[in-house]
C-alpha cells in the first residue's frame, strides 16, 4: 500500500488537516492517509495531553483516513526519519510518503537526516497562502537542489483548496471566549468543552 503520513502535534486537530489529507489522498493517488499525533514537541512547547489529542484526531477519521498512535505510543520526542525506519521495518511491503507544508520547508534542512526523507522515503509538500504558483522555485531554493527528485512530490493544483485556519489561533480563540464551531468539526468542539481545553 502507499501510505501517506500527517505529522503534528493536533492541538487540536480542525478542518485545515483534513482538507490536506483528503485533497492529497483525492491528487496523489495513495491509498491510505495516517494522521500521526506527536507524544511530545521538539521544542518541548506545552500541548494538550498525548490520551486529548489523539481522542481528538480520531474524530477526523473516515474512508481511507486513518490516525496512527504510533509517536504517541513510543512516549517519547520523535524524529520523522526514526518514525519512518520503523515503519518501513513493521512493514515492508509498504511505500511511505511524509506530508509537510510549504511553510515547513525553509526548515526542512534541519530536520534529522533530511536527506534520507528524500532518498529512502518519499515527501509531500502541500502548498500554503500564495505558494501554489511557487512551490516549485521556493523548494528547489530552500532544499537548495537544482532539480527536484521523483521522491518529491508537490501538492500545488490550481483547483487546490486552502484553509488559513491554525491550532494556535483555535487556541486563542478558545482563550479568549470566543466560538470555533466553523474551524473544527462538532464532535472536536464538544469534546473541548467538555474537557475545558485550551481556557488557561
Amino acid at each position: 500500500m502507499r501510505i501517506a503520513i500527517l505529522g503534528g502535534s493536533f492541538d487540536p486537530p480542525h478542518i485545515g488537516h483534513l482538507l490536506v489529507a483528503g485533497q492529497v489522498k483525492k491528487h496523489l493517488n495513495v491509498d491510505q492517509i495516517w494522521l500521526m499525533p506527536v507524544f511530545d514537541h521538539p521544542f518541548h512547547k506545552v500541548m494538550a495531553s498525548p490520551k486529548d489529542r489523539l481522542a481528538m484526531t480520531k474524530f477526523l477519521e473516515g474512508p481511507g483516513i486513518l490516525v496512527s498512535d504510533f509517536e504517541i505510543n513510543q512516549a517519547k520526542t520523535s524524529f520523522t526519519i526514526d518514525t519512518l525506519d520503523e515503519l518501513k521495518k513493521q512493514y515492508p511491503d509498504n511505500s511511505f510518503f511524509w506530508i509537510i507544508g510549504s511553510d515547513q520547508v525553509k526548515d526542512f534542512r534541519k530536520w534529522k537526516e533530511w536527506k534520507r526523507i528524500i532518498t529512502d522515503f518519499k515527501l509531500i509538500i502541500y502548498a500554503r497562502g500564495d505558494d501554489v504558483f511557487t512551490l516549485e522555485e521556493k523548494a528547489k531554493k530552500y532544499l537548495r537542489l537544482q532539480m527536484l527528485p521523483k521522491t518529491i512530490f508537490l501538492l500545488n493544483t490550481k483547483d487546490l483548496l486552502i484553509s488559513d485556519v491554525s491550532s494556535t489561533e483555535i487556541r486563542e480563540r478558545i482563550k479568549n471566549g470566543h466560538p470555533i464551531h466553523n474551524m473544527v468539526s462538532r464532535r472536536i468542539n464538544e469534546y473541548i468543552l467538555q474537557k475545558k481545553l485550551y481556557t488557561k
